[in-house]
């Protein structure tokens, strides 16, 4: 019978909006709980690395948290946080706040550090690195640092375990990603959606290359004004213009439907560590354009699952999407093994996989 553990998850801050990274951990979360273990969550309102116009209300909080106590989070209303979960808002992550367990999860690089000096009673360290974060920070040699430190290091994917490798020495395991086949699946036939209904995640962060998927679609609506194009985000006010004809959906409650409502989903990312949406759009049935990052390629193949075009290409997407519009066998084709192959993604075999490796004796 497999041994129950103590696991307490150390998170970053508290987002009330969706997040990839955030939602990753709480599907975890849930999944530990679901096989039996006891978890805690911490969320961690403050880093080394905060801004230091914080540093006052910083000062509060550790004066309002040591006399009143650890403040119970509130629960994300984006994500389905199983209510046997306890979560705590810490002020810093440090041995005081944190309880005894037999293992400490971690993600993102700066927590990662935190987490490394913890008493040994807090738990055996895991890091979950979930995207190449030296690309996003200035801290560049204390990212890279952060992989050699006293912490078992997972990668969600292989160009991330490679990375890793690259600046530690020691290539960790790869667990993936995976898809909630239970929130998203085929509820439109495949073969009959409109071929010229497209969906994309808007973002404003330049990695996100909104501004050349937007761009594809405005080549796409020269030669088919009658496209229905769909943008879904955490933007109130996008910063990127796209015509009045292209719907915008403002943290949308119905991201299913969306997705089924499409026939094409397009993902014009420079960088990502893993996508999640191209993930979901496939489980939905949508057949999906995207740039041939790696973060696409652990479940992307070009011509058997999607259509795979250079990054910051925009003719190149608009090319492809209409080639999507116009070959229905195509588009089929692609939507269907696309749905096949995300299949072979889930929570449970990721868990799985999870709960083995803190199970798994440290060996010096």
């Amino acid at each position: 019978m497999e041994r129950k553990l103590k696991i307490n998850i150390v998170l970053p801050f508290l987002n009330q909006s969706p997040g990839g990274g955030l939602k990753v951990m709480y599907q975890y979360a849930n999944q530990l709980i679901r096989n039996g273990h006891d978890v805690v969550i911490y969320h961690s309102m403050y880093t080394s690395w905060t801004h230091s116009g914080r540093r006052i209300r910083k000062l509060k909080h550790v004066f309002l948290q040591k006399y009143l106590g650890l403040k119970r989070s509130r629960r994300p209303s984006w994500f389905p946080l199983d209510g046997s979960i306890k979560s705590f808002e810490i002020v810093e992550v440090t041995t005081a706040y944190i309880r005894d367990a037999d293992i400490i999860f971690c993600t993102w690089w700066a927590t990662a550090i935190e987490v490394s000096s913890l008493s040994a009673s807090k738990g055996r360290k895991f890091n979950l690195i979930q995207d190449y974060e030296a690309i996003m920070t200035p801290h560049k040699d204390i990212v890279h640092k952060s992989y050699q430190l006293n912490l078992v290091n997972i990668a969600v994917s292989n160009y991330l375990a490679d990375k890793v490798a690259s600046f530690s020495g020691n290539r960790p395991q790869v667990i993936p990603n995976a898809v909630e086949t239970d929130s998203f699946f085929v509820q439109v036939a495949i073969d009959e959606r409109n071929s010229k209904s497209i969906c994309m995640l808007y973002a404003d962060a330049e990695r996100k290359g909104s501004v050349y998927g937007i761009e594809a679609l405005k080549i796409v609506a020269q030669k088919y004004p009658d496209i229905q194009v769909n943008f879904f985000g955490v933007y109130e006010h996008p910063k990127y213009r796209f015509p009045e004809s292209f719907i915008y959906h403002y943290l949308p409650d119905n991201l299913r439907t969306i997705y089924n409502n499409s026939a094409i989903f397009i993902s014009p990312s420079i960088h990502e560590g893993w996508g999640l949406p191209p993930m979901e759009a496939m489980a939905c049935g949508c057949a999906c354009v995207c740039t041939n990052i790696e973060g696409h390629l652990d479940f992307m193949t070009d011509g058997r699952n999607s259509l795979l075009v250079e990054p910051a290409n925009p003719e190149q997407m608009a090319e492809k999407i209409l080639t999507l519009i116009e070959d229905q066998t195509v588009r089929i084709q692609l939507a269907c093994a696309g749905n096949q192959d995300v299949q072979h993604f889930s929570w449970d075999s990721s868990s799985n996989g999870l709960i083995k490796l803190f199970l798994t004796p440290i060996h010096d």
